[in-house]
């Protein structure tokens, strides 16, 4: 190889490798995240997990980006890698992406201040998990497809289902380790009803999941972040299979929209059972939190999570889903 080229393939590489720092609202401590990560079914072997560190793929325009972040005094210290160079649009979308995953602009002074004045048990328990921002879906059709294929689905059966939809996006490796990313809207939106039948093996979720992607297409995620709550959720129920669970869990796990619960669901009455201690009273609850009820929810269930030991160790490394 000459000089010349030696040159060219370090100033590639170069290209191909992006670092720098995202702030977050303290307080802020990567480490939960992780653990809380480590404990969710709906994306398992989706990332490489370390005691301080995660490392996932995301789809920009076709091509898999991969993102290693690890914690800083101020936010996170990240790593992009790809195949090809990461030019300042690329960076600045996938920095975007990464803040929203981890929630890092989230400010919790005034929900740490509604803890503390409800129940002990819940006041305790928030205490405990002091820096948990809330950990969303990485992606719009990632939460989507899940909401979908994950309703009245045994989990095993579910995560097939998804791991054969992930298998469409785009995949890169990065120091040996294959990530695979979940696929961009307008690559599902054209999926025929055949093609998905072919991937969840469900004429009924088959078509739910063709109607999802082409109204999220349709529709746009600038749309459900900038309109009122309301509106984007009308909008969502308006999809021919979106019902009440799949709209909230789109606006709530996957654009970070806490002000709504849908709190008459088991799993939110059985964790609140079990840590208060006595039914859950929602119209008080809902009183209380106002705007912060997402992180309500989020804090109790986690919680409940880690004091039935489900996930309070460190996490061990997680292999990556091919």
């Amino acid at each position: 190889m000459t000089r010349i080229a030696e040159i060219a393939d370090t100033v590639k590489d170069i290209e191909a490798t992006k670092t720098g720092e995202l702030p977050a609202a303290q307080p802020f401590d990567l480490r939960t995240s992780i653990r809380f990560l480590s404990g969710f079914g709906a994306c398992k072997g989706d990332q490489i997990l370390t005691d301080d560190s995660i490392a996932k793929a995301l789809a920009v325009d076709g091509r898999a980006v991969v993102f290693e972040v690890t914690p800083t005094p101020a936010g996170l210290a990240y790593r992009l890698s790809a195949d090809t160079p990461i030019d300042a649009g690329v960076e600045q979308r996938t920095r975007t992406a990464i803040d929203r995953y981890l929630s890092l602009s989230d400010d919790l002074t005034e929900f740490y201040a509604l803890a503390e004045a409800d129940d002990p048990a819940y006041a305790d328990l928030v205490d405990q998990l002091r820096g948990l921002h809330h950990v969303r879906f990485l992606t719009l059709p990632e939460i989507a497809t899940w909401a979908l294929v994950s309703q009245r689905t045994p989990k095993s059966h579910a995560l097939g289902m998804k791991r054969r939809i992930q298998a469409l996006g785009p995949a890169t490796t990065v120091d040996g380790v294959r990530f695979q990313a979940f696929p961009e809207v307008a690559v599902l939106a054209e999926l025929s009803d055949a093609e998905w039948f072919s991937l969840v093996r469900n004429e009924r979720k088959a078509a739910y999941l063709g109607n999802m992607m082409r109204g999220l297409q349709e529709i746009g995620e600038d749309f459900l972040r900038k309109a009122s709550y309301k509106d984007a959720y009308a909008t969502l129920r308006s999809i021919k299979g979106a019902g009440d669970w799949t709209a909230s869990a789109i606006m709530l796990r996957g654009l970070g929209r806490m002000d709504h619960v849908p709190l008459g669901m088991a799993q939110f009455q059985d964790a609140a059972m079990e840590l208060y201690g006595r039914p859950l009273d929602a119209d008080r609850v809902r009183r209380h939190y106002g705007e912060h009820l997402g992180y309500w929810s989020y804090y109790l269930r986690t919680g409940v999570g880690v004091l039935r030991g489900r996930s309070a160790q460190s996490p061990a490394p997680a292999a990556c889903a091919a």
